[in-house]
């Protein structure tokens, strides 16, 4: 007998072949209706794809790797393992499928099954022929007699297939676009269905791995969800009636627009991006539960999703279905997945193993939230995905309250705003006597001078809620404690980045507890631009250092966000405060560019004492952010560089780690701050270290989570330039955690952290070196 997999069920090859050909068999019945040029023949070829996959399994070096965990008294012999993937490639019957189907079309099975798992080790023709004769070929009468194959094992390995996968770059270089097209959907729905047949357990159905709820539309149960409460509004019905268009959105926030995006994925599977993870546990919550949408096929897919799980875990939702939950999104097997970039948006990097994300797209519905916020490099990585997605016959739709206009130039120039596109602005109007609902909510006034911001800050920080936001964790802290000396601890708090997770979310909690109609009491909050997009806050007055026009558009929603401070009215006083000396604000050129800030501080001097709308919010930006205004900008730099380095794209140059780093800031590290959070993260360690051996394997991973979960509560992600830099001025030591599962964690004793202050990378001066 020849075994496949150890875990999480023991599974003979020939299993899991019939559960992978299966796999491929639901995603066809599922979607291969949705697929524009994607054939009943080509879905042929994923099946026999699925059928020779793993027969190097059946190798004497991979079976010698499995028995131990099988079988306790197998005794291991002295085999160097070999990728199992590349001698599977042996056993493919290059000439048949030459006959049946053209020369690329072979070619595609053959690196859809040399490379359905990639590995650093590159293929060796040499090699693989050698350990093949040795190793290999004797098992040929047990594949016949267990494997119902489609075509007739010979005892000869097979050159043409081999030589395919050793020059795989070549290959798929003269591919035309059509053959690179179905290249990644074979390839791409291969891995899908082996990833689906991994994780099932014996005694289930594995279509439940590759996808839920196929008959379940999303935009039917928002639209019944509407109804019972209000009517759709202008923007939910225009994307209601569009859904078999590429949207481009703009629309003001507190407007509605998630349902909006919801009723245009209709019965599609769907995917919503969101920058902030916390946007997304909001939008997942509102979702999922019964009181809210009550779409259940909902997923929750970023590097914290289980963490967030777990603690909405009660009686009904166990460790165990948390788990299964993040497994399913993992898989991409829910209905709706709710994403950061960076799980989703690797593709367009072509790492190796792209093909799984891209070719699950090609048919299905995917959102961008809020595009402006991110980096240009991010957005050019955004864009050229759409632009694969769009190739594919994939839909896309972009919703914003503001847009640059050189990212609705780059989506011209790629050809997305075709007749099969919309770009559309709706907003709530702003007349009062028109429309009672939303009148104008914002009056501006630029300040040139800090301390008179100060003097206003108390003021009204007396009676009304007043936000303050800064662009620096740095200044938030000086702005926090010259506040405190002026009105007292009591009426002021603190909120940035630099928090501990279990510090920051009691925090987060409080700000929006506070910042809601329903709450009468004043005070004031200092925050950095982690308010922007994150939390549903609602003050009577915003406090904001100058930055780029998008960013404090975003910073402006969290002030007067409904419309119904002040009575109900347009406030005859100003309520948004800039402080506009740039000799006095932080964050210029680390954080925004000056030259972009101050075209920004000029339109709106413009608006200096006047009401501002929702249509001159989006007119600025997309002025600022035009070519021109753009000209000689490292940001224009930066998104041309991108663009053009992404064209130019090599396939299969980067890893999975490697391109997630991109979308991530690369130069983070988790770090551990103060001696009493050192403390607590060691002791969590020895419990780690103390989970008995004697534990099932499913029992002890649950409990290595479990702990995992609780460690990550003390971990701050702080910028590595800036930590080791701070270390040496400062003189506080920065080192690794010595354990191999945590080595990856920074800590540091004598920095000073304070759960009122958060981080700050100076020496801890209460820090006493003798303990």
């Amino acid at each position: 007998m020849y075994f496949a997999k150890s875990k999480p069920d023991v599974l003979t090859i020939a299993e899991h072949t019939s559960d992978v050909v299966e796999a491929v068999k639901a995603l066809a019945q599922a979607y291969g209706n949705e697929l524009s040029f994607f054939t009943t023949k080509d879905f042929e070829l994923v099946e026999v794809a699925a059928m020779y996959h793993d027969l190097g399994k059946y190798s004497e070096t991979f079976q010698n790797m499995i028995r131990p965990s099988i079988d306790k008294n197998w005794r291991k012999t002295n085999l160097v393992n070999y990728p199992h993937n590349y001698l599977s490639v042996c056993l493919l019957p290059f000439g048949e499928l030459r006959k049946k189907y053209s020369k690329e079309e072979a070619e595609i099975v053959a690196l859809a099954v040399g490379y359905h798992h990639e590995r650093d080790l590159n293929p060796n023709e040499k090699l693989i022929l050698q350990i093949y004769e040795q190793h290999l070929k004797e098992a040929i009468p047990s594949i016949k007699e267990e494997i119902p194959l489609s075509f007739e094992l010979t005892d000869k390995a097979n050159r043409f297939a081999i030589r395919a996968i050793c020059n795989r770059v070549n290959i798929v270089n003269q591919f035309n676009h059509y053959m690179w097209l179905k290249y990644i959907l074979i390839k791409g729905f291969l891995q899908r269905a082996d990833h689906a047949a991994s994780a099932k357990r014996k005694d289930e159905n594995v279509a439940i791995y590759v996808e839920e709820a196929v008959d379940q539309n999303v935009g039917e149960q928002t639209k019944t969800f509407l109804e019972k409460k209000y009517s759709l509004r202008p923007l939910q019905t225009l994307t209601y009636e569009n859904q078999d268009k590429n949207i481009v959105l703009i629309a003001q926030t507190g407007s509605g627009k998630t349902e909006a995006a919801l009723l245009w994925i209709g019965q599609k599977k769907g995917f919503f991006t969101l920058p902030m993870r916390v946007s997304l546990n909001a939008m997942y919550d509102r979702i999922q539960s019964e009181k809210g949408i009550g779409f259940s096929s909902t997923g929750l897919l970023h590097s914290t999703a289980l963490d967030h799980l777990m603690s909405k875990s009660d009686e009904t939702t166990s460790f165990e279905q948390s788990i299964i939950q993040t497994e399913h999104t993992r898989l991409l097997a829910k209905k709706l997945t709710l994403s950061t970039i960076d799980q989703l948006f690797k593709f367009p990097l072509l790492y190796r193993g792209f093909e799984t994300e891209l070719a699950t797209l090609a048919y299905s519905k995917v959102v961008i939230d809020e595009i402006q916020a991110y980096d240009p490099h991010i957005v050019a990585i955004l864009l050229r995905g759409l632009e694969l997605i769009h190739q594919l016959g994939g839909q896309w739709m972009i919703m914003t309250a503001t847009l640059p206009q050189i990212f609705l130039d780059e989506l011209q120039k790629k050809g997305l705003l075709d007749h099969k596109s919309l770009v559309k602005t709706v907003l709530i109007p702003d007349d009062r006597d028109a429309n009672p609902v939303m009148p104008r909510r914002h009056r501006i006034q630029l300040l040139d001078d800090k301390i008179e911001a100060l003097t206003k800050i108390v003021q009204f920080g007396e009676t009304s809620k007043v936000l303050v936001v800064v662009n620096t964790v740095k200044e938030a802290l000086a702005m926090y404690d010259q506040l405190k000396q002026l009105v007292g601890e009591e009426q002021i708090n603190l909120l940035h980045s630099q928090f501990t997770r279990k510090d920051r979310l009691p925090k987060e909690e409080k700000i929006k507890e506070f910042g809601q109609l329903t709450n009468n009491r004043p005070g004031i909050w200092v925050t950095t631009q982690i308010v922007e997009a994150s939390l549903d806050v609602d003050f009577d007055y915003l406090f904001t250092e100058a930055a780029t026009p998008d960013a404090l558009f975003q910073r402006f929603g969290r002030c007067n966000r409904k419309g119904l401070r002040f009575n109900g009215g347009t406030p005859d006083e100003p309520n948004i405060f800039i402080l506009s000396n740039l000799e006095e604000v932080s964050g210029l050129e680390t954080i925004y560019e000056k030259a972009i800030v101050q075209k920004g501080v000029e339109a709106l001097s413009a608006f200096d004492g006047q009401l501002i709308g929702e249509h001159e919010k989006i007119d600025i930006v997309k002025q600022v952010f035009s070519r021109e205004q753009l000209a000689g900008t490292k940001y224009l730099a930066k998104f041309e560089k991108a663009n053009q380095e992404l064209q130019d794209m090599r396939a299969f140059d980067l890893s999975k780690e490697e391109a997630q780093q991109i979308l991530r800031d690369i130069q983070s590290v988790s770090f551990v701050a103060g001696r009493e959070n050192y403390e607590a993260v060691m002791a969590l360690i020895e419990q780690y270290d103390a989970i008995p051996d004697s534990l099932d394997r499913i029992e002890r991973n649950k409990q290595k989570k479990q702990i995992r979960m609780e460690i990550e509560q003390y971990i701050i992600s702080v910028s590595a330039k800036s930590l080791f830099f701070k270390a040496k001025e400062s003189g506080f030591k920065v080192s690794p955690f010595e354990h191999p599962d945590f080595n990856y964690i920074q800590y540091s004793i004598d920095v000073s952290y304070d759960s009122n202050r958060g981080l700050e990378l100076r020496l801890d001066e209460n820090f006493d070196v003798l303990f």
